[in-house]
């Protein structure tokens, strides 16, 4: 299989962004701090919050059940990534406060970095799926090693970023 084509590959510009910090408004340049967001997921409604101290150390909650259970959910990583799709009631003026609050910071460079980790790890699973030899024998073991390789890389990664993304959401 060509190295270019491997789902893997994908991974590879994850390293490739600015240090925290770069873009990190001062805590007295903020306009609004703390930001609450409503976001709506199509069956519930919850509400998010930020909140960015003096240390740069910022606070993103959500009251959402894979939140309270997994320590991140997929609304505060659309957030972190700056889609707001599912966002309701929100002006212009909010969203730019909340996108002051966490630009620049480690919480949003580790948002990004799951968000990147999470579309290779499909990726390398869609690929899995429809490149999977049968049999899985012979000239096709090869083939089958490197997708399971792939994807076992891809799925480390997304292990990695999204412990990262737990750890800096932390309320501590």
């Amino acid at each position: 299989m060509d190295q270019l084509s491997r789902p893997a590959a994908v991974l590879n510009n994850r390293r490739r962004r600015p240090a925290a910090g770069a873009n990190m408004l001062s805590f007295g340049e903020l306009k609004l701090n703390p930001v609450a967001l409503t976001v709506d997921d199509g069956t519930s409604t919850y509400s998010v919050s930020a909140e960015r101290g003096k240390s740069g150390k910022v606070w993103l909650t959500c009251q959402c059940a894979a939140s309270q259970a997994e320590g991140w959910c997929k609304h505060r990583l659309d957030l972190l990534s700056f889609r707001y799709e599912a966002v309701r009631k929100a002006d212009p003026e909010t969203r730019r406060a909340f996108e002051q609050i966490v630009s620049g910071t480690p919480l949003r460079e580790a948002g990004l970095d799951a968000d990147r980790a999470m579309a290779a790890f499909d990726e390398c699973l869609r690929l899995f799926d429809e490149r999977r030899p049968a049999p899985v024998v012979g000239p096709n073991l090869g083939k089958f090693t490197d997708l399971v390789s792939d994807l076992a890389a891809c799925s480390s990664e997304l292990e990695d970023a999204l412990g990262t993304l737990r750890r800096l959401l932390e309320r501590t």
